[in-house]
């Protein structure tokens, strides 16, 4: 059940939606949190085994990327939304507001999903919808993965199982 949904930006580069402690009581079940956008250099810090390979690897942290091919003006969209988003990001549930939530709400704004998440915002029900929806333009890759640097943007480096 450790699931989490980050999104890669149209230059490769990676970004999420967390939640924050906030020292109030509602933190352990997820509830009135502040959100946060995290960039790369974010990641790096608080979740390196998301961004770095060896991290990832030695860790046993195993992600599942899905590639969606999209329009120019759809990835231009869905780039604009996580910049807005990292201006604002307002609170975090885990009820709705979460990682999924933005994650999808992402992917509404830029055109490229029809509506939300079917059932509970979760990472697997994301990805069930996406599968369906875009079948035929993604293709999935699991294994340890990492993003290095590269030109103007960052390339995604896959270790596969």
């Amino acid at each position: 059940m450790e699931q989490h949904a980050d999104c890669i930006l149209s230059n490769g580069a990676p970004i999420g939606f967390f939640g924050e402690g906030n020292n109030g009581s509602s933190n352990s079940v997820g509830m009135g949190m502040q959100g946060e956008v995290y960039d790369f250099s974010e990641l790096s810090k608080k979740r390196a085994g998301y961004v770095d390979q060896h991290k990832a690897k030695a860790l046993g942290v195993v992600s599942t990327g899905l590639f969606i091919q999209v329009s120019g003006a759809e990835a231009a969209k869905f780039d604009k939304y996580w910049s807005d988003l990292a201006k604002s990001p307002g609170s975090f549930n885990f009820l709705g507001g979460n990682c999924s939530t933005h994650a999808s709400d992402s992917f509404i704004y830029a055109g490229i999903l029809a509506g939300g998440i079917p059932g509970l915002d979760t990472p697997n029900n994301l990805y069930l919808q996406i599968c369906t929806e875009k079948k035929g333009k993604c293709t999935m890759l699991s294994g340890y993965f990492g993003f290095t640097a590269y030109g103007g943007g960052y390339l995604v480096l896959v270790e596969t199982l």
